[in-house]
């Protein structure tokens, strides 16, 4: 009965897991966390070219800027979800935001939102969020190795710890926010707690040996232990390079397997290491040749490298860790959208209770859970925080990143769960605010903090009011397409009268167009009209993303004298910095309709 609620648990865990995931890889739009651009760039060339990229300086110049000086594992795996689009549809298509925070604005999002983003999801979009799908089932594996590893050290001295390991990996917010983008991390999360699992002391293979019987030879037990770490520790090379810190587990562990004997222990380490050697080896032969280093830090700190770390001055620590921390449990996009204040004070609260707890179970002598059993995830913990201040070493204030410590995420969320059981605090109330801010932050925190202008295909098709065509490009452009438009009002005289235009972005337009709307009588003479830049200046067509479907209002003042009709309304772009030169237009056939074009007639 017992094993039939703990696979229950287990299985409904990873259940809810992924469940948050599609959440998250919803309300998380395209490109809005760390690097992911450049991480699907990666995955694209694979699927393209055939062949892994190179590096070149300067960093622009490489087949895969920013990122194509990661090990290949997490993109290779990912190929099959973008290698069934079209080689033309292979593209990232994105348009910076001028108003992000880091340029000096006030939005979180880098990019501006498309059209493309919106359900119903299609070509290029589609494929970017199956990449992503890929994520969530590494970070299903996470959820999994971490209670596998937790089962390992405490199910017969505390079942409850187990699930509530699992629940602290699975619902933490950054790490369903990292699960939820283009990355390697999640990969690498996933070889390191199953790495952790592997590695913590063989408890299994004392307990198979019949009472009485002679111990089997220790060679049976160990070289199968040292093949499954290798490949699972090349594995987790070929992933990405901060897999390095897991080494060190990997020797601790292999002391334990060789029961403290010199001899088996050097056997087993080198079993290990030339069993990853084998697997990941040829990576590192590769950078070598190429850039003349193992780990070609070159192409890395020529892109990456950024303000160096100011060792000596509290202020920085101070900012580096809080950083750290709250990156660790809730911070997202470009380390730019900030949870409300009091979601980071729980974290710390309930981090601070653990570490009381940990405190306590170290100082006393009441307790039924061994100290020992603590010695791996402890030991994984302290390496990736020492990989972490070497990172910053390298590269700068990029480092204080709290996914860098995830891929000893499952050795984390063990420590904490013994901490918080050392307290007696009840596992289903951790497990149920766990779960609620988990499930709170796509929806409260992450999706409203992007505003979303473009309208979905559908919607836009649905409201055009009266269908009409006319492109806007020069000869050699895509430009833009006018395809609907609509009065909000009946004419009144001496009132206003709202336009709605619905225009199609058929490519990138460089130059900032002012939209000139006129309305005029049956003899062709001008009674009103508007010029200004769509959206009343706040969405300029070069902000607009190929794809894009926008509702554009204008507003005609109309004469107190307004005589009865009928009216025509027509629309011209201009560009007044240049003596008032306007866009060329096209009708759908490619028929040159001059430079001003009639939508309808207003009776």
């Amino acid at each position: 009965m017992r094993a039939s609620s703990s696979s229950l648990g287990r299985y409904g865990l990873l259940v809810i897991f992924a469940a948050l995931h599609l959440l998250y890889n919803w309300a998380v739009p395209l490109g809005e966390g760390p690097d992911e651009p450049g991480h699907l760039a990666y995955v694209l060339f694979l699927a393209q070219q055939q062949r892994l990229p190179v590096q070149q300086l300067p960093p622009e110049a490489s087949d895969v800027p920013g990122e194509g000086h990661q090990p290949p594992l997490a993109y290779l795996l990912a190929v099959p979800a973008v290698a069934w689009l079209p080689p033309a549809e292979q593209s990232i298509i994105l348009t910076a935001n001028p108003q992000f925070r880091w340029a000096g604005g006030n939005e979180a999002g880098a990019f501006q939102r498309a059209s493309r983003e919106l359900w119903p999801w299609q070509g290029m979009t589609l494929a970017w969020h199956a990449v992503r799908a890929i994520s969530g089932l590494w970070g299903m594996l996470t959820v999994l190795f971490a209670y596998l590893a937790a089962r390992r050290l405490f199910a017969q001295v505390d079942p409850l710890l187990p699930p509530l390991v699992a629940a602290l990996v699975a619902f933490n917010p950054q790490f369903l926010f990292t699960t939820a983008l283009v990355t390697n991390d999640a990969l690498l999360a996933a070889l390191g707690a199953a790495l952790l699992w592997w590695s913590l002391p063989p408890l299994p293979y004392a307990s198979s040996v019949a009472p009485g019987a002679p111990p089997r030879p220790w060679h049976t037990r160990a070289l199968p232990w040292a093949l499954v770490a290798g490949l699972l520790f090349g594995l987790a090379l070929l992933t990405k390079q901060s897999a390095l810190l897991l080494g060190p587990l990997l020797l601790w562990a292999g002391w334990w397997v060789a029961r403290a004997d010199l001899r088996r222990f050097l056997l087993v380490t080198l079993t290990w290491g030339g069993t990853s050697l084998l697997v990941a080896g040829w990576w590192f032969l590769r950078n070598l040749y190429l850039y003349g280093d193992p780990f070609a830090l070159g192409a890395f700190t020529a892109k990456f490298a950024t303000q160096p770390f100011a060792w000596t001055n509290p202020e920085a620590w101070s900012g580096a860790l809080r950083q750290l921390f709250a990156s660790f449990w809730a911070r997202f996009g470009w380390m730019s959208l900030h949870p409300p204040a009091w979601m980071l004070w729980l974290y710390a609260g309930l981090s601070l209770a653990a570490l009381v707890g940990l405190v306590r179970l170290m100082t006393t002598r009441d307790t039924d859970l061994p100290r020992s059993s603590l010695l791996g995830p402890l030991f994984a913990s302290i390496m990736a925080v020492v990989w972490t201040l070497a990172f910053a070493y390298t590269a700068g204030l990029v480092a204080w990143q709290g996914r860098m410590l995830f891929p000893a995420l499952a050795a984390f969320a063990i420590l904490l769960a013994v901490g918080l059981q050392q307290l007696r605090i009840k596992p289903l109330a951790i497990w149920s605010s766990l779960l609620l801010l988990a499930l709170a932050t796509p929806i409260q925190i992450i999706r409203p903090a992007y505003p979303w202008i473009a309208l979905p295909p559908r919607t836009a098709e649905a409201t055009l009011g009266q269908p009409v065509y006319a492109r806007f490009a020069a000869s050699w452009e895509q430009g833009v397409v006018i395809r609907g438009w609509k009065l909000e009002q009946s004419l009144t005289p001496g009132t206003t009268l709202p336009v709605t235009l619905t225009w199609q972005s058929q490519g990138r337009v460089p130059q900032p167009w002012h939209v000139l709307v006129q309305l005029l009588d049956q003899e062709e003479r001008l009674i009103t009209s508007s010029l200004s830049q769509p959206r009343k200046a706040s969405l300029p067509f070069p902000l607009w993303t190929p794809g894009d479907w926008i509702a554009d209002t204008h507003t005609l003042f109309l004469p107190a004298t307004l005589p009865p009709g009928p009216y025509s309304l027509r629309i011209a772009l201009v560009l007044p910095e240049e003596s008032d030169r306007r866009q060329d237009i096209w009708n759908f056939d490619g028929t040159y309709l001059g430079d001003v074009v009639t939508l309808g007639i207003i009776p």
